[in-house]
């Protein structure tokens, strides 16, 4: 009776210490424990734990106790077949060894238990269900600790108390990983909709790409139709320094393969694949052991109006390389992969359309800026100058970048007006007469009809950057024109504009006077700060001169030329 009494007691200890372990929602402290309390019941030496992958076929090694040299296979991989643990999956129950060095099912290969020399085992399958979840593994127990019914009953009970919760613990696991992964789906393409930065958004999809796949590197690939082969152009992970800017021919290895027919392709085992481009490891001193390749299929765009539609295309592929601890890619990281990818693809398309926009942008203002030059030849150069000195002084005086950008377009049109100006005002070559300069002045109201009547005014970048044109001759003192505005009526951009177009006006060549000396411009426009010039921005002007962010049309066009050889120099004479 107190027998009875006794293993009743010890049962109810088991389940007591089962149901507190049941309490830990965390896949890795549940197992941990679920060890430590079989090791215990068994009076074992030392034990492990493995979990079965249902679709690699494979177990993974999850804890380890008793054996250091054990804790190195954390996280590696077998076929489930293998060993005394896969021979137990397929019995699908309990069995004891009774010589485990010398049983031919067991896999020394491993060394996981290389510190202990091995006598008895007993190993139990983790069932649920009828179907198996993992195997437990106790090394070094008595012969007598379950060699009754009662002992293998208490196990069994242990076992199917805790396997639902092991199953519930991975489930888990695997729901806040898909969790993580949609989040970072939805931070990146709130992130794609708040920047054109097409690089820093690739950057962190490729780096987004590791840390949610849990893969050594991610890369992305894009099709060169100059030289007809493919370059690597964003790399994320711990050795994207050592992968950037490689290149493959255009068709070779299973990236090229992916561009080519545009399919995905999972490769767990890449040198088994003959596709795969060894070159790139030798290279890059990187060691491709799997690789999950997709292609980069820009979308369809509608660009609206009547600018019509982009239609979509294969522009590239991305791969990420090498899941840790060895494990294959799940469908989970492949459906995920694609989704990044499709991101990728998006960002480089809108990206590549915002940069011909804006290229296309920028070329019309200069054909602008160039046509005001051949107008009036004195002053070649003269828009191009003064926009880069009117960014230059914005910068010293810590504007945002958003408002340089503006700055530099509308400076660049500050003499836009003067294409109505007539001919031969503009380029006569000595002192116009009073009714002369009287039509001269009107260049920044005639400069604003023509950004009004050609709808440039309701352009967002010049909306508020007009100042550029309209008050760039106006002065602090109230004298100025066309308006005859004074002190803070002037807008920021119209005071900078003013300092950098009488500067380069002093500096440059004219007609009727040689360039003033730059110490003497310079004494000039700070007699004027207070009364024609915004001090700030003339002394701001003189630190950009002073750290060589200014240079002069002679500066620039002796920097433009190539330094004549001596022996070049020697030929000319002697011919």
């Amino acid at each position: 009776m107190a027998g009875q009494e006794s293993r009743l007691q010890r049962y109810l200890e088991v389940i007591q210490r089962a149901n507190q372990i049941a309490d830990s929602t965390q896949l890795d402290d549940l197992l941990d424990r679920l060890l430590d309390l079989i090791i215990e019941i068994t009076e074992a030496e030392a034990g492990t734990l493995y979990l079965y992958d249902a679709a690699a076929n494979e177990l993974i090694f999850k804890v380890v106790k008793g054996s250091p040299a054990g804790e190195a296979l954390i996280g590696r991989r077998f076929p489930a077949t293998a060993g005394i643990a896969g021979y137990a999956l397929q019995q699908r129950q309990p069995f004891f060894v009774h010589d485990v060095a010398n049983d031919p099912r067991w896999n020394r290969s491993l060394g996981e238990m290389g510190a202990l020399h091995l006598r008895t085992m007993f190993c139990v399958p983790l069932m649920l269900r009828g179907e198996p979840v993992g195997v437990v593994q106790v090394f070094n127990l008595p012969l007598e600790a379950v060699d009754e019914q009662d002992e293998l009953a208490l196990i069994e009970l242990l076992t199917s108390r805790l396997v639902t919760e092991v199953e519930k613990a991975r489930l888990l696991a695997e729901a806040q990983q898909r969790e993580r992964r949609q989040q970072a789906l939805v931070e990146i393409v709130s992130q794609l909709t708040a920047t054109l930065e097409r690089d820093e958004l690739l950057r962190r999809i490729m780096n987004y790409a590791c840390e949610l796949l849990e893969v050594e590197a991610a890369s992305i690939w894009l099709i060169d139709h100059e030289r007809n082969d493919l370059v690597l152009h964003i790399a994320g992970g711990e050795h994207s320094e050592r992968v950037e800017a490689l290149r493959v021919p255009r068709g070779q290895g299973i990236i090229g393969h992916v561009i080519e027919t545009g399919e995905t392709v999972v490769v767990n085992d890449v040198h088994q694949d003959r596709r795969f481009y060894q070159g790139l490891d030798q290279r890059s001193g990187f060691q491709t052991r799997a690789i999950l390749c997709v292609p980069l299929r820009s979308p369809r765009i509608v660009l609206g109006g009547e600018r019509g539609e982009v239609e979509g295309m294969i522009i590239g592929g991305a791969q990420a390389l090498n899941p840790r601890n060895g494990r294959p890619f799940s469908s989970d990281d492949v459906a995920l992969f694609q989704m990044l990818a499709s991101q990728a693809a998006t960002v480089i398309r809108l990206a590549e359309l915002y940069r011909e926009t804006d290229s296309l942008f920028t070329r019309i203002i200069d054909a602008i800026t160039g046509a005001i030059d051949l107008k009036d030849p004195y002053t070649r150069g003269h828009s191009q100058r003064v926009s880069d000195f009117s960014v230059a002084i914005a910068q010293e005086l810590g504007l945002p970048r958003d408002q340089i950008y503006q700055l530099r377009v509308a400076s660049k049109l500050h003499d836009v007006g003067k294409i109505r100006v007539p001919d031969q005002i503009l380029k006569k070559p000595g002192r116009l007469e009073e009714e002369e300069f009287a039509e001269m002045r009107r260049h920044p109201t005639y400069g604003m009809e023509f950004l009004r009547d050609n709808g440039l005014l309701d352009l967002e970048l010049l909306r508020h950057a007009w100042p550029a044109l309209a008050q760039h001759h106006e002065r602090l003192d109230g004298r100025g024109y066309p308006l005859g505005i004074s002190g803070e009526s002037i807008s920021l951009f119209g005071r900078i504009v003013a300092v950098a177009d009488v500067f380069d006006a002093l500096t440059s060549h004219r007609p009727y006077r040689p360039p003033m000396p730059i110490d003497q411009v310079f004494a000039l426009l700070r007699r004027g700060a207070g009364t024609e010039f915004d001090p700030e921005c003339v002394e701001a002007l003189i630190r950009a001169r002073a750290k060589g962010n200014i240079l002069t049309q002679d500066e620039r066009e002796q920097a433009a030329t190539p330094p004549v050889m001596e022996q070049d120099h020697a030929r000319t004479v002697d011919r």
